[in-house]
């Protein structure tokens, strides 16, 4: 409920027991085993990390029979990979104090046979709450650690989302909740969503006063030559390979701030270009229309691909 809130969803879940039942872990201790990956000593079961760039070997099953974390973690990551196919990716997304236990997986992986790119782990850092600018540590609610749910009840869905994906996930971001709730320019999720809400106020004062639109092949886009126009178009063209490069290197970062960027260029055509009114040429009026419907469509792209609302009006 609480990650539905944040447009997060898990197409499946599993759990730890269905491996168990399902023989997996069975399946995955015979192959380590066919391996030569695993040996005993001391009365527990060890996997030969240690042969694969860990530290050290590590412990599958302990003296008492018990699993350790460890063996049931491995088994899972072999069931995706061998429903993945040969050329699949799984792509991990620890927090940092798991940091220390990439290596042991990788070298399981690497243990059983596996490409070490088919498995990529990234670690995200733990996120310091602020309220205006003093560090926020328990709930005022629970006095215990303050949950996801709370931070959405406060600033709201789209603010969370965007603010946790303000910085680098390997930068341990600081989020401050009145900053983050306060509806003024000073606010990047509010200030780019007003510049979403802008230009889609100018098209709608453009059919309130009767504008007739023009389709694009009869508009003469050559008068657009203010340099706030030119910075739109300039920044715009750019969209496509941001998005392609925050996929391929893990960065959702790069969204947002191409977003504040844009919203910033947005912002300054509003301020410094009319687009309807008198004394503005009529054909600079349509140029001017088809420019904002790209810039809304632009905004609308990278905040939807973040998860976040792109509404009409503010």
């Amino acid at each position: 409920e609480v990650l539905g809130s944040m447009a997060v969803a898990f197409d499946t879940w599993s759990s730890e027991q269905a491996l168990v039942d399902s023989g997996v872990i069975a399946e995955t201790l015979a192959a380590l085993d066919a391996a030569g990956a695993s040996f005993e000593a001391d009365g527990a079961l060890w996997l030969r990390s240690s042969d694969h760039g860990d530290d050290k070997d590590r412990v599958l099953i302990k003296s008492d029979g018990e699993y350790t974390y460890l063996l049931p973690d491995i088994a899972y990551h072999r069931d995706k990979l061998d429903r993945a196919g040969s050329d699949g990716l799984l792509i991990n997304v620890w927090g940092a104090d798991h940091h220390g236990y990439v290596a042991r997986m990788k070298a399981a992986m690497a243990a059983l046979g596996c490409e070490p790119a088919s498995l990529e782990v990234v670690v995200t850092q733990l996120v310091r709450l602020e309220r205006d600018g003093e560090e926020v540590r328990l709930s005022k609610r629970t006095g215990d650690i303050i949950e996801l749910r709370e931070v959405i009840d406060e600033v709201g869905a789209d603010a969370a989302r965007f603010t946790y994906l303000l910085q680098s996930m390997d930068t341990a971001p600081t989020f401050d909740l009145a900053k983050a709730a306060a509806q003024v320019m000073e606010n990047p999720v509010f200030y780019v969503q007003m510049a979403h809400a802008r230009v889609c106020s100018i098209a709608a004062r453009a059919q309130a006063d009767g504008v007739e639109r023009l389709s694009v092949d009869q508009v003469d886009l050559g008068v657009l030559v203010h340099e706030r126009e030119l910075e739109i178009m300039r920044q715009l063209s750019t969209l496509g390979e941001v998005i392609a490069a925050s996929a391929e290197e893990r960065a959702p970062h790069r969204i947002t701030t191409w977003l504040r960027d844009f919203a910033a260029a947005v912002h300054s055509f509003y301020h410094d270009c009319y687009v309807v009114g008198t004394g503005i040429p009529p054909e600079l009026t349509q140029a001017r229309l088809v420019l904002i419907d790209a810039a809304r469509v632009g905004l609308a792209v990278g905040l939807d691909t973040l998860g976040v609302s792109a509404p009409e009006s503010m």
